[in-house]
């Protein structure tokens, strides 16, 4: 399942909302929902929006997910309003992720994110996907006074396979922090290719 969401392979979405179906709950159910939202075809979106309202945080979340990948802008009432004021940070944060990739919602919550060590790895992989065609949001945050943050965010340019990117890390290159300028140099080569 997770290598057929990670292809983004579509011909694989009937049998995998059937599998969902069976499953219902649970982590099999969860890696289902998983392929599905990565694959995010129109066809799922129905099955998508009914796990808003899931008990389960991770469906929720990953719901969110697939209908912020699916690109319809229409879906952003009903994931703020699943995501509400009172829920748990991962899918507070897959709502931010959802407000960036479906409206021009800052960048602030998903680059904040990145300190904090529960959603540093979610926040950066949200970071990674939301990149191309938005690179030109990253400017001030690669500002950052913490070099941790900046390094982080090179990096997130450097693996967003932008070459837009690029004019954003040029002038970082002299960084004066020795973390920031080793993945400037690593995210300039990897975009150079």
């Amino acid at each position: 399942m997770q290598t057929l969401g990670a292809m983004r392979y579509d011909r694989a979405v009937s049998g995998l909302m059937e599998l969902f179906q069976y499953f219902g709950r649970g982590e099999l159910a969860e890696a289902t929902l998983d392929a599905i939202a990565r694959i995010a075809h129109p066809v799922s979106a129905m099955l998508l929006t009914t796990q808003l309202g899931s008990a389960n945080d991770v469906l929720s979340a990953t719901a969110i997910e697939g209908l912020a990948r699916g690109g319809d802008p229409a879906k952003l009432v009903e994931i703020r309003s699943a995501v509400g004021l009172d829920r748990e940070e991962g899918l507070r944060l897959a709502g931010d992720f959802a407000s960036v990739m479906l409206s021009d919602a800052t960048l602030d919550p998903l680059v904040g994110a990145l300190a904090r060590p529960r959603t540093r790895d979610r926040a950066r992989s949200y970071l990674i996907e939301a990149a191309p065609g938005r690179t030109d949001r990253f400017g001030r945050h690669l500002q950052d006074p913490d070099p941790a943050t900046r390094a982080a965010l090179v990096s997130v340019l450097g693996l967003s396979d932008d070459p837009a990117a690029i004019v954003l890390l040029r002038p970082m290159v002299a960084d004066p922090d020795p973390q920031v300028s080793k993945a400037v140099a690593q995210a300039m080569a990897r975009l150079d290719q």
